[in-house]
């Protein structure tokens, strides 16, 4: 009976524990729409595709997020992951990418009901057309900051980013701050194409002046130097001098 007792305690035991460890899911491989009851770890390339994440969303080094639709209960949170890339999807908490450093990273068409704070990142980020309720912060990120078409019931705070954010339109409730608070769009066109410096064009142009002058245009009109003049006078005399003195001999 003790025994049957123990074997049955252990058995719980092990339940128990499974449960505990099937909380936590590891992407890869990727995920679809199914439920999550725990948190998602990433650490390398991943994709949820409308799934629902009771926990968090938590990259680290060497991961990346690509994540249409779905729901996240947590906060989605990097941390010197590679990039992040989400549309469409309702995260209750925050959205938090610090020193990312792989590509590009997006948060587009989503609803935050916390903030979304970018901080030390080195890629472009690009905020488009969210609906956040908390605030959007942008600290001393060094790729390229686009923040447009949101409306956000927090702060608008932008501070030692280099360049200086981008974007536009957004609705704010709070308040917009340093530099976030004239954002102006992006420029469409490039750099103008790189020509001929005006120091280098002026100085052909004097170079081809000056050989002008010099050479005359390589036809017989030019005038005859002085030095010129003298040799030739000097080899007709001695063309002279050379046939007397064999007339005479």
């Amino acid at each position: 009976m003790r025994s049957t007792v123990i074997a049955g305690a252990l058995v719980v035991l092990g339940g128990f524990h499974a449960a505990a460890m099937a909380d936590d899911v590891h992407c890869p491989p990727d995920i679809g729409s199914v439920t999550i009851d725990g948190n998602v770890l990433v650490a390398a390339p991943c994709q949820l595709d409308g799934t629902t994440v009771k926990g968090n969303v938590l990259l680290y080094a060497g991961g990346s997020l690509v994540a249409v639709g779905g729901r996240i209960i947590g906060n989605l949170q990097a941390e010197n992951a590679d990039f992040i890339d989400v549309a469409d999807i309702d995260v209750n908490g925050d959205i938090q990418l610090d020193d990312l450093v792989g590509d590009a990273s997006r948060v587009e068409r989503s609803t935050v009901g916390g903030s979304i704070q970018l901080k030390d990142n080195r890629f472009r980020l690009e905020v488009l057309d969210n609906d956040v309720t908390g605030d959007v912060q942008a600290f001393s990120n060094v790729g390229g900051v686009v923040i447009a078409d949101n409306v956000i019931d927090g702060n608008l705070q932008c501070k030692s980013n280099s360049p200086p954010p981008a974007g536009g339109n957004n609705r704010v409730a709070g308040n917009k701050e340093d530099q976030c608070a004239n954002l102006t769009p992006e420029s469409d066109g490039g750099p103008a194409p790189a020509g001929p410096s005006p120091s280098s064009s002026s100085a052909t142009g004097t170079g081809s002046q000056q050989a002008a002058s010099n050479g005359g245009g390589g036809g017989g009109g030019g005038a005859m130097g002085p030095v010129t003049a003298s040799l030739m006078l000097l080899m007709l005399l001695l063309r002279q001098w050379y046939r007397l003195r064999r007339e005479s001999r």
